[in-house]
């Protein structure tokens, strides 16, 4: 026949380690939803991060394309000065040309 008192000791023993079981998972309960806390903390900090980077990458590339839209406009400018330029440059050689020519021919 079982001891009576080993029977209660046994029982007191397993009501003890199903106390310990429960503890420890309640404490694993607990580190894993941490865990959680820490990774959304994360990734809403890395998004906050992403986000302040597109926003500073998109206002430089704003900024650039003004400045590239900017030298167009300039270099057109400065083409349009330069055939007036050459044109004006061309039209007096040219009527130093004819001038010469006709100097030429009443020298003649």
């Amino acid at each position: 026949m079982s001891d009576p008192n080993n029977e209660a000791a046994l029982a007191q023993q397993i009501g003890h380690l199903t106390g310990e079981i429960r503890a420890m998972h309640a404490a694993v309960l607990a580190s894993i939803e941490h865990l959680r806390e820490d990774m959304r903390r994360v990734e809403t900090s890395s998004n906050a991060r992403i986000d302040r980077l597109e926003d500073k990458m998109t206002d430089r590339l704003d900024a650039v394309e003004t400045k590239i839209g900017d030298l167009q406009s300039e270099d057109k400018r400065i083409i349009e000065k330069v055939a007036k330029i050459g044109a004006l440059g061309g039209s007096a050689g040219g009527a130093l040309v004819a001038g010469m020519v006709e100097i030429l021919k009443r020298m003649n």
